[in-house]
């Protein structure tokens, strides 16, 4: 491993006894040293330090031998190299001691900064590798607390996609600048893609939660030359040392944290627990079993299928279908965790065209029977913003020969970011090949009357506690909003209705059709068409 290091990244060991030290390869290339073995080399590597850092690393050495640093070696400084050049150096090291508490062995790992930088190009911003390195330094240091809070861009991948990656850039740029501006008491950082940390010393919750409230407020109104770009920010935070003193330990914690909350409230700030990381660690090792069964000719999934209701005289006109999977080692995986996983792994893609399929091919077999009958599905971001995902849905709604204006898409909450421009192409497609479009989840914020307008969808679907409760029948939102989308010519199917006054409320408020487990559980197939088509079918003929 010492000889195959990395170009950027040195080592070596030295056993304080009896004075031989091990180096890496590539150590010896860069500094011209004799050989990867050596004796007594703590001389060699000083006469190749910079004169101006030489008591800086002497001193650093010393006060280890002494156990004033807690046997942590760190420390940056120049050194000279085969070419005669002096490089900044990152020096981390350990040192080991004997049962007699005497210096034994001392370790040591070194970074070229020079092939690491300590800013971001695009943003100005410090790098990851400088987060790193202050995390070593940091968390080395007793007695050190303070909190770290780390979060994304949601959905930046459609910046990239509807303009270019250079605009992307000046997307993070124009974002860094403004956060930068606040001059917020503590280090701002560019991390992966879109990713970005701010740490601050000695800080309590409120303090990482009053800076991601003004990081939001801020992406919201950002705008580059004269376009608005706004943004929306999902975040994670950890404190330290409470939830860990590791640096490794620590920035995991904080990658879980924001995990957590894009999955379960994106455009939220979620503090790290560690029932996250255990459940982050179910979703990991769900994600590996989902997609071994992908690629087991698709072991385990099935389709079940839910009702879509007359709310007024009770007839099912249509079904949702809703992907499915067990396995023995996981008998119980809910819709949520299913899709988050097929989300994160990239599986969707292959599975949604797989269930797209199926859904269609049931559903023509239902209209040899019953004519007319329709059926929806749940689209999600990452399938719209592939261009071959309008193609292939069209291709196979001619090959199952639906009748017109039977297959429905609900575009999820996730979808909504890809802007207007890219679903008001997506929906006039769809509808010139007699596809209908239901936004699922609408959430008022995404939309402006102006963006209805463009999309025109014949669906919308509304949570069944959008206008909260039966307790609060008398609130005129819910009736208003169902009377504004009717105005617009967009029927309303109200879901999730689990109690009868659930039900009342959503007829009396004017929706258009029910859905939700009062009227039952998804189905399979079978059992379906056994409790709602059988009848149908029976009368009809």
């Amino acid at each position: 491993m010492l000889s195959q290091s990395a170009m950027d990244v040195y080592f070596y060991v030295c056993d304080l006894v009896n004075g031989r030290s091990r180096w890496s390869a590539v150590a010896v290339e860069e500094f011209d040293l004799k050989d990867e073995y050596m004796e007594a080399s703590d001389w060699m590597w000083l006469c190749r330090i910079h004169p101006e850092d030489q008591n800086k690393f002497v001193k650093n050495l010393e006060q280890m031998m002494l156990g004033q640093t807690d046997d942590v070696h760190h420390c940056e400084y120049r050194i000279r190299n085969r070419s005669g050049q002096y490089v900044w150096i990152r020096s981390r090291g350990v040192l080991r001691r004997d049962a007699a508490g005497n210096p034994a062995s001392f370790a040591v790992v070194l970074r070229n900064m020079g092939l690491s930088p300590k800013y971001d190009s695009t943003t100005n911003l410090y790098t990851i590798h400088e987060f790193r390195s202050r995390l070593y330094e940091t968390l080395s240091r007793p007695e050190q607390s303070g909190g770290i809070l780390l979060f994304d861009i949601d959905d930046f991948s459609r910046i990239n996609g509807s303009h270019d990656y250079a605009f992307g850039n000046q997307v993070l740029r124009a974002f860094a600048e403004k956060l930068l501006a606040m001059h917020l008491p503590g280090y701002l950082f560019r991390m992966d893609g879109d990713k970005f940390a701010y740490w601050m010393d000695e800080a309590e919750p409120e303090d990482l939660e009053i800076v991601f409230s003004r990081y939001s407020t801020a992406a919201t109104e950002l705008r580059v030359g004269e376009e608005e770009i706004p943004l929306v920010l999902t975040g994670g935070y950890v404190l330290y040392p409470a939830d860990g003193n590791r640096a490794e330990d620590l920035h995991r914690r904080l990658e879980v944290a924001m995990n957590t909350a894009k999955r379960t409230a994106p455009g939220s700030l979620c503090a790290y627990s560690e029932e996250m990381y255990r459940d982050e660690q179910r979703l990991n090792a769900l994600r590996s079993a989902i997609h071994q069964a992908v690629h087991h000719s698709f072991e385990g999934f099935s389709l079940q299928y839910q009702p879509q209701l007359n709310s007024k005289t009770g007839v099912c006109t249509a079904a949702e279908a809703i992907l499915n999977w067990s396995s023995g080692d996981y008998p119980n995986v809910t819709h949520e965790e299913l899709m988050a996983a097929l989300e994160d792994s990239g599986d969707i893609l292959t599975v949604g065209r797989w269930a797209l399929e199926h859904a269609m091919n049931q559903v023509r077999q239902w209209q040899l029977l019953v004519p007319n009958f329709g059926i929806s599905m749940d689209i999600s971001s990452r399938q719209i913003i592939q261009k071959s995902f309008l193609e292939s849905v069209c291709q196979m709604a001619v090959q199952y020969e639906l009748q017109p204006n039977t297959l429905c898409l609900e575009l999820n909450n996730g979808c909504y970011a890809a802007g207007d421009r890219h679903l008001s192409d997506l929906t006039r497609i769809l509808r010139s090949h007699d596809i209908m479009v239901a936004l699922d989840g609408f959430s008022p914020e995404w939309f402006s009357l102006e963006m209805l307008r463009k999309l025109n969808p014949r669906w919308v679907k509304l949570s069944s506690d959008f206008a909260g409760d039966a307790a609060d029948a008398a609130n005129p939102a819910l009736p208003a909003l169902l009377a504004l989308f009717h105005q617009l010519g967009v029927h309303v199917c109200i879901k999730g209705i689990a109690s009868v006054p659930q039900d009342q409320l959503a007829k009396r408020a004017g929706a258009d059709f029910v859905q939700g487990s009062l009227y039952t559980v998804p189905l399979s197939a079978d059992e379906f068409f056994e409790k709602y088509l059988d009848r149908q079918w029976v009368c009809e003929h």
